[in-house]
């Protein structure tokens, strides 16, 4: 049987990563909020395309 409850989905992106948070701010990408747990800070970003397409170009730029 399926179940139709209702699934939460997180409507931010995170990393932890500085050089994606580096690379995000330059695009002009801020992050919406910081979480610091035991010394480690991730930063959360609100998901849209814009965000999408600039990690997409990130992660380009890596493999080259």
């Amino acid at each position: 049987m399926n179940d139709h409850r209702k699934t939460k989905f997180d409507k931010e992106y995170s990393t932890q990563w500085n050089a994606e948070r580096d690379y995000l701010e330059k695009q002009g990408i801020n992050y919406k909020f910081v979480k610091e747990i035991n010394g480690i800070s991730t930063y959360k970003y609100v998901k849209n395309s814009e965000l999408f397409k600039a990690l997409s170009s990130f992660y380009m730029e890596l493999n080259m």
